[in-house]
């Protein structure tokens, strides 16, 4: 029964989290942070970065850099970002409709 109960809690988490995350996936204003994050959701890679300031930031991210997460982990990046269409369905299954979206494109590791 535990094991159902936090199952729960953390898939409703998460699910909070998107939800969080994609209210706010258009902002393109942090150029630089460190990776704290990235989770392959439905629609895009949701990624958690740190800035300067010790501030989270969440964005939208192409699924390619989540792939490679492993890479990008708890290292400083700049970030480069591109307007891409989006699903915008109720489900994963494609539905014909779409919505432009500013998501990370690109990360490249800095020193």
């Amino acid at each position: 029964m535990l094991k159902k109960i936090t199952t729960l809690v953390s898939l409703t988490a998460i699910s909070l989290s998107i939800v969080s995350i994609s209210a706010i996936a258009q902002d393109t204003s942090l150029k630089v942070g460190i990776v704290q994050e990235l989770v392959t959701g439905d629609l895009m890679c949701y990624a958690t970065l740190i800035d300067e300031n010790g501030k989270e930031h969440y964005a939208g991210a192409s699924f390619e850099i989540c792939a490679d997460q492993d890479y990008y982990l708890n290292k400083k990046v700049q970030l480069t970002y591109q307007e891409v269409n989006i699903n915008d369905c109720q489900s994963s299954e494609p539905c014909g409709k779409t919505r432009k979206e500013w998501i990370i494109s690109k990360m490249k590791i800095i020193e």
